[in-house]
């Protein structure tokens, strides 16, 4: 299997072929490779017995988990080796991965000040297994079973993802937004769907696209305001696309839950490293 992987095999794909085989392009491969290279270089400094994998193998095993989300037994009976192995090369290069700057994203510091550009700003769930505790926190009325939310602030010029919000499958996508608007400046605008109805009441500057009824239909200045805010919004749809390429945020999430908000962080940064 690790042959199948080979960095020769790899190099002769396209970069088309190689992004629909690995969830992400060549580049940020390689920004991956040496951030881990540095990672090991210090961690075995006064030496230590060699691992059984390389670097480039532990990437593979770590891209084909979080795009094809196999299960770790069959990760470790096509590496050759045991589901323990499998779960600490995941778990080590997630976390060595997030201490690198390359792979957080902008945080909140960078979208609260006045030079900060408009942002989009759109809910995804994703499904978990059914917890043990707190059922109902985390049960959406929407989706009909158990899940947690990402709302995703997204630049509207440059299209970086600068900061996420975690939330409970019960909490709603307003109250998700007013945990996170504190401090932004007035003249940033924000451009939301008919989740965040309500919204101008909180920041004024907001583009929310108009609600019709039986009794009053839309006008044709409203239905072409919603269609200009339709147009704009496309590009975050876009994006929850492309971070759910990864079917470790598409089906139903096997982890633990202390393990969702890094690898929903590291997921989002690899999208700002597609796009830079």
């Amino acid at each position: 299997m690790r042959e199948t992987y080979s960095i020769e095999r790899l190099n002769k794909l396209s970069c088309k072929e190689y992004k629909r085989l690995m969830g992400i392009d060549k580049v940020t491969y390689f920004i991956m490779e040496c951030t881990l290279n540095q990672a090991y270089k210090k961690k075995h400094l006064k030496g230590g017995k060699p691992s059984k994998f390389s670097i480039h193998n532990k990437i593979v095993i770590f891209l084909i988990y979080m795009k094809n989300y196999y299960a770790m037994e069959d990760l470790a009976f096509q590496f050759e080796t045991t589901k323990s192995v499998i779960c600490e090369i995941i778990h080590l290069i997630l976390n060595e991965l997030l201490k690198n700057k390359n792979f957080t994203l902008f945080g909140s510091k960078c979208v609260k000040n006045e030079d900060s550009e408009n942002r989009l700003i759109d809910v995804t769930e994703i499904r978990i297994e059914r917890p043990k505790y707190n059922q109902k926190k985390k049960y959406s009325g929407k989706k009909k079973y158990h899940t947690m939310k990402i709302q995703i602030i997204r630049g509207v010029e440059t299209g970086f993802i600068y900061e996420i919000q975690i939330g409970v499958g019960k909490e709603h996508d307003f109250h998700l937004f007013k945990r996170t608007f504190e401090g932004t400046p007035d003249n940033v605008t924000y451009e939301v769907d008919l989740g965040y109805l309500g919204i101008d009441k909180v920041h004024k500057n907001c583009k929310v696209p108009k609600k019709s009824n039986k009794k009053h239909p839309l006008t044709e200045e409203e239905v072409a305001y919603n269609k200009e805010i339709a147009a704009e919004r496309i590009f975050i749809e876009h994006t929850n696309s492309w971070i759910k390429r990864f079917k470790i945020l598409s089906t139903k999430f096997r982890n633990h839950l202390s393990y969702f908000v890094p690898i929903a962080v590291l997921i989002c940064a690899l999208y700002n490293l597609d796009i830079a």
